[in-house]
């Protein structure tokens, strides 16, 4: 019966992938990221209707009891800066980034194989390893509990933290006495848990990106100390942090709408949540980063030190043959500056040297930057309302005027 699941979830994952192997079954197609719709909404249908789903609604019962744009930023849907960064700029980005995601991650799991750092004694654990990811991917109860946990976080929201919050759109009434408005009811028991939902299972389909490279860095890779991309053959993993800048941008820029509205509606100082700002940009980087240390002591460090040992004795083989033949024996050739000994001692030389210089590392500086920047990006706009940034870019342009 066992047996009989899987070879019906491998048929499925290969339909649902027109660029899957497909004849060649030696090499399994990860497909984390891949979004298949029953209706066959392109991604971009699924993000424009999720923004229209979880936002229009509010902004039009808003205006049915003057909520849409009322006398106070607290009070007014248009102007609440949460609701856009969350609905109109993260959900949005969260479904459209799948693409990509799906992409690098699918050519990263090829790339073992097709690179030959995965051994033919290891291809069918390997093969496991993907498939397994896969069939958590399609399980319908990991959805269920997602929706489920969305769900019960808007029921708590709505009623243990609304009814002590201060005045504002989703609720009506004086203090003590509030309920939830149309549009707060909207937003607990639709717009929120679409929200949630989304998120929750990109968060669970990197929990099996992370269970993936785990479980691939415990195989015995073929490494080379040597290697150009100087990571032993392993910086391509490094590629996926350029692809996840934009579900990164997305989670922090959920963050930053909700502080945005800390301080335009509860007048805080954005300097009391530096340490916030911090913890984030710590917390979101760290999610797409930390499983690409998975092989850093495992297999990195085993293949420089393997790499150097093999090399150093190599070296030493050809200094003693090179003694011996040009020190030792004493030897005067007349055509010495043709003969090959010398630049091939040298040559190995350097290859001693780059098996030193290994990056412990499977990803360069310069993703890092790009991932860090991604996540900062959205709380300039924020530090922009506390700081007068148009005053310091118009005294910059006259400094350099």
């Amino acid at each position: 019966m066992v047996t009989g699941s899987v070879r019906v979830s491998k048929n499925s994952v290969a339909k649902e992938d027109p660029d899957s192997f497909g004849r060649d079954s030696s090499s399994p197609s990860l497909m984390l990221f891949h979004d298949g719709s029953a209706l066959r909404f392109s991604n971009r249908q699924r993000a424009a209707i999720a923004a229209t789903i979880t936002y229009v609604p509010l902004t039009i019962l808003g205006a049915l009891q003057g909520l849409a744009w009322a006398p106070t930023r607290a009070e007014s849907v248009v102007l609440d800066p949460a609701m856009f960064a969350r609905f109109l700029v993260a959900l949005p980005i969260l479904i459209l980034a799948s693409n990509t995601c799906h992409s690098v991650v699918k050519a990263v799991a090829r790339h073992f194989q097709e690179a030959g750092l995965v051994k033919e004694t290891d291809r069918q654990r390997y093969a496991a390893i993907v498939t397994s990811a896969n069939l958590l991917r399609n399980s319908r109860a990991a959805v269920w509990i997602c929706l489920a946990l969305a769900c019960a976080y808007s029921a708590f929201f709505a009623l243990l933290v609304l009814p002590r919050m201060s005045m504002s759109w989703r609720t009506l009434g004086p203090e003590g006495h509030r309920s939830l408005s149309l549009a707060g009811w909207w937003f607990v028991t639709v717009s929120q848990p679409i929200y949630l939902l989304v998120l929750l299972r990109f968060l669970y389909q990197m929990a099996l990106w992370w269970q993936f490279l785990w479980r691939t860095s415990r195989l015995n890779l073929q490494l080379h100390a040597v290697h150009p991309d100087g990571a032993g053959g392993l910086g391509f993993l490094g590629l996926t942090l350029f692809a996840f800048r934009m579900p990164a941008f997305a989670i922090s820029a959920s963050f930053a709408g909700g502080l945005a509205t800390l301080v335009l509606v509860n007048g805080a100082r954005v300097s009391e949540f530096r340490y916030e700002i911090a913890a984030v940009v710590l917390l979101v980087v760290g999610v797409f980063l930390y499983p690409l240390t998975n092989f850093f002591y495992r297999e990195l460090s085993r293949a420089r030190q393997r790499g150097v040992l093999d090399y150093w004795k190599l070296n030493e083989v050809q200094m003693r043959q090179f003694e011996k033949k040009w020190i030792v024996s004493d030897s005067r050739q007349a055509d010495m500056l043709d003969v090959q000994d010398f630049s091939e001692l040298i040559d190995l030389s350097s290859v001693l040297g780059n098996a030193k210089q290994m990056n412990l590392r499977p990803f360069q500086r310069n993703g890092i930057v790009s991932l860090v920047v991604a996540v900062s990006l959205p709380f300039l706009p924020v530090l922009a309302l506390e700081f007068p940034v148009l005053e310091i870019l118009k005294a910059m342009l006259k400094m350099v005027g």
